[in-house]
């Protein structure tokens, strides 16, 4: 099985970041954000977590379909073998990841499985198996939006889960926003305010 990513690696990078994308695969969008985030100093991969099934394609409709296909053992495998691959390229040994969407499902469940995450971020993404949550390691930051009520729908358990296990994390909930705010390619979903505040909050917390 090749393993498809898109790599954005500055000349003297401060840390690595993995970002998962949504549903609709590894599209423009999400290299467009890899290479934001590179901007800013990271060593970033976006990798294609189709690539078990031959990787995205450029009909979204097909990679939603997909998508479906893709188990949790296998998104854990490509997370951990990219973070590996990205500590090579920059020296760096600690990594952060991020995700949105249904690429926030894999940040919270990566979260509960590899345990050399230090920092995991995840956008408008459904909770883990709550029996999980004592075995994060990493400390969280969630981004909601304020419309978004099937994601929502599970908020409340998962932190109070984690507040019960003692899991350092932060949280936010966007006002007047909805699901997949943050993709400015989506006229219908993006909206800019909390986007740029979001951006802007990742990038102190990957930082601090």
């Amino acid at each position: 099985m090749e393993l498809k990513a898109h790599l954005s690696i500055p000349e003297k990078p401060i840390g690595n970041l993995i970002i998962v994308h949504e549903n609709r695969g590894l599209d423009g969008h999400i290299r467009d954000v890899a290479n934001r985030f590179a901007s800013e100093g990271l060593a970033v991969v976006a990798p294609d977590y189709l690539s078990p099934i031959g990787g995205s394609v450029t009909d979204v409709d097909t990679n939603i379909e997909n998508i479906k296909s893709i188990t949790r053992a296998q998104v854990t495998d490509i997370s951990q073998y990219w973070s590996e691959t990205v500590s090579k390229i920059s020296q760096f040994p600690d990594w952060s990841i991020l995700g949105f969407c249904w690429g926030g499902g894999v940040v919270n469940h990566c979260a509960t499985k590899l345990h050399s995450i230090e920092k995991a971020i995840m956008f408008y993404g459904t909770a883990p198996d709550l029996e999980l949550t004592k075995d994060i390691k990493a400390t969280l930051q969630l981004h909601y939006a304020e419309n978004d009520d099937r994601i929502n729908a599970g908020k409340d358990d998962y932190q109070n889960s984690l507040e019960k296990c003692g899991i350092n994390f932060e949280t936010y909930t966007y006002k007047g926003a909805g699901h997949a705010f943050f993709n400015d390619t989506r006229t219908d979903r993006y909206h800019e305010e909390s986007a740029t505040m979001a951006f802007n909050r990742v990038i102190s917390f990957l930082r601090g």
